[in-house]
């Protein structure tokens, strides 16, 4: 039998990804204004954002990982074309999530600067490549404008589940066993 809702698992990596997703987007919007100069800070936190996207593309291949290994929830009760959305929106967002980190690490290696993980210096992995570096850049910023797009889509359809159809969708995503009772109470034939 299918789960009526997301195991802990699932759950936490949703919320913790969400969570330094949007951080990553704040960092990434205020650190691109920090001037270049011989303070080292704009360097700082463009390391500490180089970082923490390493460890969001480690996160995203986990979730991918687990999502083909865990039992399938199944899809809310909706129209088809909304299924299709959602799932179509899902998909986006899963390669976005890989896009970004993978195209910042690339334009990294090009960019002819070390790359530290949290301070540690990481093995150089290639030679200074210009073209490939402005490339992958352009790539890791239309992306995060998609990402933030998908983002605000994903909320909105939140809200829409939430408020117009009031099918208490948050209640499959909640760490809470009260929550996990009121969802198996919803899914339930009456």
């Amino acid at each position: 039998m299918q789960p009526a809702r997301y195991d802990r698992f699932s759950v936490t990596l949703h919320w913790l990804m969400a969570a330094l997703i949007l951080g990553q987007i704040a960092l990434g919007l205020w650190m691109i204004g920090l001037p270049k100069d011989s303070t080292g800070l704009r360097a700082s936190w463009f390391n500490v954002h180089k970082s923490l996207g390493m460890v969001l593309g480690l996160l995203i291949v986990l979730r991918l990982a687990w999502a083909l290994l865990r039992p399938r929830v199944p899809a809310w009760p909706q129209a088809r074309r909304l299924q299709l959305a959602a799932r179509g929106a899902h998909g986006l967002l899963y390669a976005l999530m890989l896009v970004m980190p993978l195209s910042g690490f690339l334009s990294s290696v090009f960019s002819g600067y070390p790359i530290r993980f949290f301070g540690m210096q990481l093995p150089k992995l290639a030679a200074r490549w210009e073209g490939a570096k402005d490339l992958l850049s352009g790539v890791h910023h239309i992306s995060a404008l998609a990402l933030i797009l998908l983002i605000v889509l994903h909320v909105l359809a939140f809200l829409y589940h939430q408020l117009v159809l009031k099918d208490a969708l948050l209640q499959r995503m909640r760490w809470s066993d009260a929550g996990r009772r009121r969802a198996k109470q919803t899914a339930a034939p009456q």
